[in-house]
């Protein structure tokens, strides 16, 4: 007679194993990979080099987008970490991108606890597994930009105010919740709390649970808690660069979203995208988990019993609805929208899959990983899509570049030139300045796009010579 008890039990082992193995298969990889690629342009690079810059010039109020420019773009919490690394570990592309790389450890970690709290220790690495096998968590967190760590403070707020409601941890978990708004203050600024608030709200008012939701929190000494962590940098931001505060919270949260192509932006171009463009993003970036979260939503409304969880009469399934859905409600009216938008919500992705998910179909949900992250390498490595722009392969990579010597980019200078040349590269774009420049027998080098040097060949030639020259630019020693 067969032992199906023993034989489950060894199964569920098995898939246990499993499951790990690619947990930390994929979570290596990715730390693996952060010092082998170089900062591309044009968000990597601006956000590194703002980080070189505050660690060489020991600001640590604003951010600055070149020497003396202020960045009222973002708060400095992910500058500060960058920059952080550089002067403790130096500077390279791996201490630029390790803070983020951590703070999405640290939102696996809060996830994992999560889900075992509602569950068992089996849907908790389930998750685990779900969010480090989402294609845009896996990007994002070993990337220099805002969104790795603003995910963590949306984890850390989300799951602090449900220990708050539920009743565990009550004070700690209450007080912990305007901590993390505070932290997304420092991190996104407004957004970060309107994000919260609208999973939230929504929540409250479907499980008609509104007042209590809103007196379960300690108002009092959680506001005055919130307030003394970022009135600090925010009145010290606005004295050092008066203006600062109007741009940020007019501009940058109302115009930016709801002005489509916003012509305010003082440090790029707005991303015009079509109304409603943030849903496509999310399932392709929470690709392949947004297909079963749609499926398991779509049993639950069919009237379909899913798997119980001790957070169900709480409404643990309508919190985690909300929380994944709340970007997209946020931005679907949004004008400049950028697919990492969707990432806060991820973390609710994740748990809601697997306490919602028979364990024992886990073995589906592994092949279909395995398959959906060898199309994706294949795809990655096969259109050059890890060949991004950048200037590393002209400067060098190992950040060698040092010279006496003025460097110029002509027309138009990107971020990895400032980064890779250690801030000495210089923008150009006046043929009367440069032909003032090749007639002075003054020594320099000018980086050039190959199809501009076509059209001032004629005057470069006779005094200049080509050092190097990639796919984008020549590389010319001058005089």
């Amino acid at each position: 007679m067969v032992n199906l008890t023993h034989n489950n039990d060894k199964a569920s082992t098995s898939l246990l194993y499993w499951a790990t193995i690619l947990i930390l298969s994929l979570i290596a990889t990715r730390l693996i990979s952060l010092g082998l690629f170089p900062l591309y342009d044009t968000t990597e690079a601006r956000y590194g080099e703002m980080a070189r810059i505050m660690a060489e010039t020991n600001n640590w109020i604003t951010p600055q987008f070149d020497y003396n420019v202020p960045f009222w773009g973002k708060p400095p919490f992910q500058t500060w970490l960058s920059a952080l690394s550089f002067s403790w570990f130096g500077v390279s592309e791996f201490t630029a991108r390790i803070p983020h790389f951590l703070c999405g450890l640290i939102t696996c970690a809060l996830i994992f606890r999560f889900t075992k709290s509602l569950t068992n220790n089996n849907s908790a690495i389930f998750s685990l597994l779900i969010i480090t096998s989402s294609l845009g968590f896996i990007l994002a967190i070993g990337m220099v930009m805002t969104d790795s760590a603003l995910l963590m403070a949306n984890t850390i707020a989300m799951v602090s105010f449900w220990q708050c409601y539920s009743q565990k941890d009550k004070a700690l978990s209450g007080h912990l919740f305007f901590v993390a708004l505070a932290l997304g203050m420092l991190i996104k600024g407004p957004v970060a709390v309107v994000l919260v608030g609208i999973a939230l709200v929504c929540w409250s008012v479907w499980q008609k649970c509104f007042w209590d939701a809103i007196k379960s929190l300690p108002w009092l000494s959680g506001m005055l808690l919130l307030l003394t962590l970022i009135l600090p940098w925010y009145i010290a931001a606005e004295i050092r660069t008066p203006g600062f505060l109007e741009y940020f919270i007019l501009g940058e949260h109302v115009q930016r979203f709801l002005v489509s192509g916003w012509q305010g932006d003082l440090y790029g171009s707005a991303h015009v995208k079509p109304r409603g463009m943030i849903w496509l993003y999310w399932v392709i970036c929470a690709c392949p988990w947004s297909f079963i979260a749609l499926g398991l939503i779509v049993k639950k409304y069919r009237g379909i019993t899913l798997p119980h969880s001790r957070g169900q009469t709480l409404g643990i399934n309508k919190y985690l609805i909300c929380w994944m859905i709340s970007p997209l409600l946020l931005f679907t009216l949004a004008g400049n929208i950028l697919p990492i938008y969707v990432l806060p919500g991820f973390s609710a992705l994740a748990v809601l899959v697997a306490i919602n998910s028979q364990w024992s179909k886990a073995s589906n949900y592994l092949a279909l990983i395995s398959l959906t992250l060898l199309v994706i390498i294949v795809i990655i490595l096969s259109s050059g899509l890890m060949s991004k722009k950048s200037e590393s392969s002209l400067l060098g990579v190992d950040r060698s570049f040092s010279q006496k010597n003025e460097l110029y980019y002509w027309n138009k200078r990107p971020f990895s030139a400032q980064f890779y040349s250690k801030g000495q590269a210089q923008l150009l774009n006046d043929e009367n300045e440069l032909s003032a420049l090749l007639a002075s027998n003054k020594k320099f080098s000018i980086a050039i796009k190959n199809n501009d040097f076509a059209v001032l060949q004629p005057i470069l030639i006779p005094v200049c010579t080509i050092d190097k020259q990639t796919k984008i630019r020549l590389l010319l020693k001058c005089n």
